[in-house]
């Protein structure tokens, strides 16, 4: 009584490479297509040691993890399933123990998938519901129906997003390497992509080769306008994804990683900038000094830019109505020529979360205000929403009272 095999027979097939017919084991858990060194000695002679190409940059790994060594890799034109399929990249690799393998090449997935794009395009999706293919042998028919199920399910993207719990400045003028977190999945080099609808404010970033290390990638973002911008938390950025080198362009080599450092300079001034700038010529010079210190103390009450806004959490604001009917208006028309500054405006303040979406049944319409300057200035009518709220009482003071208060004094702000 014989005992059923757990594990099926490997699949064989002898494919035509570079004119020589050569007994393959089709194996769709590789990447890359192999040879050992002892057939390609006999039957690439006139290939010869010129003909291998060397490629120490690539590291080869078995199933088990182990390393496999390998002298370099040739290019080859393939016959399979009746498609000529050119430049085909095999590894030439040492042969196991100095032992001749009963089987010498392994057809690996960088062939197989460039044979199913061949059968694709003339066949279309009707490759595997009728016998299309007379030439295709029946032992590589399960390796092209896993290449069909892969490119149906399409690559996958590993969303990346912004490391952290504090938001991440990026100044204005400013290159800025931001931490960026990614899928455990990940490791070495990745193609990073930036999203189709671009980056809240304006941000810029290229599509890049990068490396992740535990699961953090740093995303290279630049700042092109001359105001920071703050990117928060879990903000997404892009997306990676795997990359596999395959052959590297002529005249171009692998060369040893450097550390470089990124230096980076503010266009715009700082508070302590400005604050030793302002002209305080009009004053006393122990007056100077004194007001100098008193700004330099309270210097984290300055807005460094019109983005630069504040937020706490201690207090909630809340507006008493006198009903709990919601003021609920249509918007008024903008004219056409504030389309562009109302967008741009509505970005900023979306980016920096000043503002947020919401389908809240209060609603109040904006309105364009034109400044001085020509510039236009958004504002909301709040006129329904104030005439509903609910009014506090408080007595104003005795303007007598307030004068007496101002005796003696040298300086007023208001």
């Amino acid at each position: 009584m014989e005992t059923p095999k757990l594990v099926a027979a490997c699949p064989h097939l002898d494919v035509c490479l570079g004119g020589v017919q050569v007994p393959c084991l089709i194996d769709t858990g590789s990447m890359v297509s192999t040879l050992t060194e002892s057939f390609f000695k006999d039957h690439f002679k006139s290939g010869g040691p010129d003909g291998l190409r060397p490629c120490h940059w690539l590291q080869l790994k078995a199933a088990n993890g182990l390393n496999i060594p390998y002298l370099g890799y040739i290019e080859l034109s393939v016959e399979l399933c009746g498609k000529d399929i050119p430049n085909c990249g095999v590894l030439i690799v040492k042969d196991p123990h100095g032992k001749v393998a009963p089987t010498p090449g392994v057809l690996g997935m960088n062939v197989i998938q460039k044979c199913y794009h061949e059968l694709f395009v003339q066949h279309g999706a009707g490759l595997f519901s009728q016998d299309n293919v007379p030439q295709a042998p029946h032992e590589i028919w399960p390796a092209l129906q896993k290449c069909h199920q892969a490119s149906l399910q399409g690559p996958l993207d590993y969303v990346v997003k912004v490391r952290g719990r504090a938001a991440c400045r990026v100044p204005g003028g400013v290159m800025k390497l931001v931490a960026a977190t990614c899928s455990d999945q990940l490791s070495q080099a990745v193609l990073f992509e930036p999203p189709e609808a671009g980056l809240p404010g304006g941000l810029l970033a290229s599509p890049a080769l990068i490396r992740v290390v535990r699961g953090t990638a740093y995303i290279p973002i630049v700042n092109v306008g001359s105001t920071d911008i703050l990117l928060y938390p879990r903000t997404v950025v892009g997306t990676l994804h795997h990359v596999n080198v395959i052959s590297l362009p002529p005249g171009v080599k692998e060369e040893p990683s450097y550390t470089a450092k990124v230096s980076s300079q503010i266009v715009l001034p700082t508070v302590q900038d400005q604050i030793e700038a302002i002209d305080l010529s009009q004053l006393p010079c122990t007056h100077q000094g004194q007001v100098r210190t008193l700004l330099r103390d309270y210097s984290s009450v300055f807005a460094e830019n019109d983005s630069d806004l504040g937020c706490t959490n201690i207090i909630s604001h809340d507006i008493p109505l006198i009903d709990e009917t919601p003021v609920n208006q249509r918007y008024r028309r903008i004219p056409p020529s504030g389309y562009e500054a109302v967008k741009d405006h509505i970005n900023q303040l979306l980016s920096t979360n000043v503002i947020r979406e919401s389908c809240s049944p209060y609603a109040s319409p904006i309105v364009l205000v034109k400044k001085k300057d020509g510039s236009l200035r958004m504002c909301v009518d709040y006129r329904q929403l104030n005439s509903k709220t609910r009014k506090d009482a408080f007595p104003l003071p005795r303007i007598e009272e307030s004068l007496d208060a101002l005796t003696g004094a040298c300086w007023f702000s208001t």
